[in-house]
C-alpha cells in the first residue's frame, strides 16, 4: 500500500479556492480554505510543510 497524498483543489460555493488533502485509501487528512486561487491552495499547503505527490484541480463550473 502506497502512502502517497494527494491534494485535490476545487473551488467552493463561495466562489474561494479550497482543497482537501487526501491519503491512498481516499480518507481526507486535511484541508485548505479561503485561497484566491488553486495556486494559492498549493503553496499554502507548502508553507505548511506538506508536499503532496499528486495534484487534481477541478475546473470552476
Amino acid at each position: 500500500m502506497s502512502d502517497a497524498i494527494t491534494l485535490r483543489i476545487y473551488r467552493a460555493p463561495s466562489g474561494q479556492w479550497s482543497g482537501k488533502l487526501v491519503d491512498s485509501t481516499g480518507e481526507e487528512i486535511g484541508g485548505i480554505a479561503g485561497c484566491e486561487s488553486s495556486q494559492d491552495v498549493e503553496q499554502k499547503a507548502y508553507d505548511s510543510g506538506i508536499y503532496p505527490d499528486l495534484i487534481e484541480v477541478e475546473a470552476p463550473k
